[in-house]
C-alpha cells in the first residue's frame, strides 16, 4: 500500500472554504474572474456538437498538439514537432504519467528546495525516493539592499549521485519566485545530459515574469532525450479546474507514454481540449492576468517590506510566479497560520511541506481579485500588529493603488 499524506496546501484551503468570509491566499490557483467569457462561449458551442463527445487520442487531441508545436517553436526558437507534445491531464497529470513511465522502484529523485510538495508524492507513488536538496537560498539583507532568494546550483550539482535518476524543479520557482539564468539552465540540461539523468523542468509561471528575462528549458528539449519541459493552462489561462497541461519531451518517450496514459485515463478531458485550443490563440487574456499580478505583488511587497524592516519577517521580492515566501520567527511555521486563520480568517500555507528547511516559511499567494489583496492586508496588518504592539502600514491607500 503506498500512503500519501495529503499537502498542506489542500489542507488549508479546504478549512478556508469552511469558514465564512475567509479569504484565502493559500492554494495556487489564478482567481481573477474566472476563465474567461469567450472561452467558455467557445466551450459551449463546442459541447452542442459531438466533437467532445467520444474518446480521443490518449497522448491528446491533434489540433491542440499542432498549435503548442507552433505557438512553442515561435515563441523560443526552438523546432517543436507535434510528436514531441503530448497532453496531460493538467501539468500534474503530465507529470504523474513521465514519473510512472520513467522510473523504477528506488531511483532517487532530486527537489531542489524549497519545492512544490506534490512532486515528492508523485515520485513516490511511481516508488522512487525523493531526495530534497537545499538549492534556493534566502539571503540576508543588507545596508543597500534586503533580502533576496537565490538559485545555487553547486549545492544541487553536489547532491548528484550515481542513484539520481531525476531531477525535478519549477522555473519560475513555486514557492520563491527566482527563475534559473541562462548559464545556469544551459550547466544544469548539460550535466543531465551527460549523467543519463532525466532533467523535468515545470514552467506553468513563465508568463509571470516581473523583471528579467526568462530563459525556457523548451530548446533544451527540443533536442535532448533527457531534459523535460511542462507547461499548463490552469496558471496562464486562469483555468485550473479544467485540468489541461503538457509536456514537450524527446518522440520516443512521447510514444512511451501514451501507453501510460491509455492506462490510467484513457485520454485527457476533450471538452477542456478544446477550450485550451481557443484559449491559446488568445494571449491578451494572460497579458491581462499578468498586468494585474504584478500590482498584487508590488503592493503586497510593501506590506512585507513593512514586516521585513520591523524584523517580524524576512523574505525576498519575487521575480516571478504568484507567491511570496517569506521566514517567520517560529521554528515550525504551522502554529503561526493556524493563529492568522482563527484570529484573522486569511488562510496561508505553511512551509514544511516545501521541504525540511522550509519549516520557518509560509506561502502567500497573491494571484486574487485586487479587492481581496487589499482586504487580505488590511487584515494581515491588524494581526502582525496586535500581536506585536506596532503600527506597521497605512493600508488606506490600497484599494486606490489596486
Amino acid at each position: 500500500m503506498i500512503l500519501l499524506e495529503m499537502p498542506s496546501i489542500k489542507k488549508m484551503e479546504a478549512l478556508a472554504q469552511s469558514m465564512h468570509e475567509c479569504i484565502s491566499f493559500a492554494q495556487g490557483a489564478l482567481r481573477i474572474g474566472g476563465v474567461d467569457q469567450h472561452t467558455k462561449e467557445y466551450a459551449r458551442q463546442i459541447l452542442l456538437s459531438d466533437k467532445a463527445d467520444y474518446y480521443q487520442d490518449p497522448l491528446g487531441i491533434a489540433p491542440l498538439r499542432q498549435r503548442l508545436s507552433l505557438t512553442l517553436s515561435e515563441r523560443y526558437g526552438a523546432k517543436i514537432s507535434p510528436q514531441q507534445i503530448f497532453i496531460g491531464h493538467g501539468s500534474l497529470g503530465a507529470l504523474t504519467s513521465l514519473v510512472l513511465t520513467l522510473l523504477d522502484a528506488g531511483d532517487e529523485v532530486l527537489l531542489p528546495e524549497p519545492t512544490y510538495p506534490v512532486y515528492a508524492s508523485l515520485v513516490k507513488l511511481a516508488k522512487g525516493v525523493p531526495v530534497f536538496t537545499p538549492a534556493y537560498e534566502l539571503l540576508p539583507s543588507k545596508s543597500d539592499q534586503r533580502s533576496a532568494w537565490a538559485f545555487n546550483l553547486e549545492l544541487l550539482k553536489s547532491a548528484i549521485t550515481n542513484q539520481t535518476k531525476m531531477v525535478i524543479l519549477s522555473n519560475p520557482s513555486n514557492p520563491t519566485g527566482v527563475f534559473l539564468s541562462p548559464n545556469e539552465l544551459q550547466e544544469l540540461s548539460w550535466i543531465c545530459e551527460n549523467k543519463g539523468i532525466y532533467l523535468i523542468v515545470d514552467e506553468v509561471y513563465d508568463d509571470y515574469v516581473y523583471e528579467g528575462i526568462f530563459s525556457s528549458s523548451t530548446p533544451y528539449a527540443a533536442h535532448s532525450q533527457f531534459t523535460i519541459r511542462l507547461g499548463s493552462f490552469s496558471k496562464n489561462f486562469g483555468m485550473s479546474g479544467w485540468r489541461v497541461g503538457y509536456a514537450v519531451a524527446h518522440p520516443e518517450l512521447i510514444a512511451a507514454v501514451g501507453p501510460v496514459q491509455a492506462a490510467s485515463i484513457s485520454n485527457p478531458t476533450v471538452i477542456s481540449q478544446y477550450a485550451a485550443l481557443y484559449a491559446l490563440e488568445h494571449r491578451e487574456y494572460t497579458d491581462h492576468y499578468a498586468a494585474i499580478l504584478k500590482k498584487n505583488r508590488d503592493v503586497m511587497c510593501s506590506f512585507f517590506d513593512s514586516l521585513e524592516t520591523s524584523g517580524i519577517v524576512s523574505y525576498g521580492r519575487p521575480s516571478a510566479g504568484f507567491y511570496l515566501f517569506f521566514k517567520t520567527e517560529n521554528t515550525d511555521s504551522t502554529a503561526l497560520v493556524m493563529d492568522i486563520l482563527q484570529r484573522s480568517k486569511v488562510a496561508l500555507t505553511p512551509g514544511a511541506d516545501y521541504g525540511p528547511s522550509a519549516k520557518q516559511f509560509v506561502r502567500l499567494c497573491f494571484a486574487r481579485d485586487p479587492e481581496l489583496i487589499a482586504q487580505g492586508i488590511a487584515r494581515l496588518q491588524k494581526y502582525f500588529s496586535a500581536k506585536h504592539q506596532l503600527t506597521l502600514f497605512d493600508t488606506q491607500h490600497i484599494a486606490a493603488t489596486l
